[in-house]
């Protein structure tokens, strides 16, 4: 599975730390509130919740993710566990809010994982589950880490018997970050064989930033989670978002 770790340039993480901070903005009020992060990689996104909630706790089914995780952010209100996410360790409604984020593409039963999280969850509680926009479940997609992609029509199909309320949202790259992608395209076309990947990454990076700089965009140091857009409703071009009621 992808699990990309914490790094300030890297703009797939910062699309990545945008969804918990949008998630946060939706929650409201955190005060007293306990949040499970789902599938929670490399621990950034459980650190950044921990500043929101009182408790945070964040599971992943690869051990030495997790350790890692754990060492990395010793935060005394988050806590790591180690846990398959369609076999919940957890009561029956122990969290006030769920985060699952590009998680559910990855799962062989997503059925049964759907479920876990509504059992897991308070009545009145809150899911934020992201997944790609997808061309269907019967279209094998381009990712290879992915098990299937889904239509916005079957990822309300999947998640409405168990809500009350969903409200839609999607998500997409805003105008620096386009800017700074498409000068990083004109880099990757000359390297079909992706060699660029032996130069290390601080030195890929800069020569990012100064081809964003030339064509007008930002240095990658300066993107941050605001140049990421997220919208109610959704557009062929934005990811599937959930805002799911309980």
């Amino acid at each position: 599975m992808e699990r990309r770790a914490a790094y300030p340039t890297d703009t797939q993480h910062i699309v990545n730390l945008s969804g918990y901070v949008w998630a946060a903005g939706q929650f409201g009020s955190l005060h007293r509130q306990r949040i499970l992060d789902l599938s929670c990689g490399t621990g950034y996104g459980a650190d950044y919740l921990g500043t929101c909630a009182d408790q945070i706790v964040a599971i992943d089914c690869v051990p030495e993710v997790v350790a890692k995780s754990r060492a990395d952010y010793p935060r005394t209100n988050v806590h790591f566990l180690t846990m398959d996410g369609c076999s919940l360790g957890f009561r029956d409604e122990s969290f006030d809010c769920i985060v699952s984020q590009d998680t559910i593409e990855h799962i062989h039963d997503d059925g049964r994982f759907v479920t876990e999280l509504t059992r897991v969850l308070k009545p009145r509680g809150t899911l934020i589950i992201f997944t790609p926009h997808g061309k269907g479940k019967e279209i094998v997609p381009n990712d290879p880490y992915h098990i299937r992609e889904y239509t916005a029509q079957e990822f309300r199909a999947l998640l409405a018997p168990h809500f009350t309320s969903i409200r839609w949202y999607g998500r997409r790259q805003g105008e620096r970050l386009k800017t700074a992608e498409r000068s990083m395209d004109s880099i990757r076309a000359l390297d079909p064989l992706g060699l660029r990947t032996c130069i290390p990454r601080p030195v890929r990076h800069w020569l990012g930033s100064v081809m964003s700089r030339l064509h007008g965009g930002p240095q990658l140091q300066d993107l941050v989670p605001t140049d990421i857009e997220y919208a109610e409703g959704i557009a062929e071009d934005t990811n599937l978002i959930g805002v799911c009621v309980k």
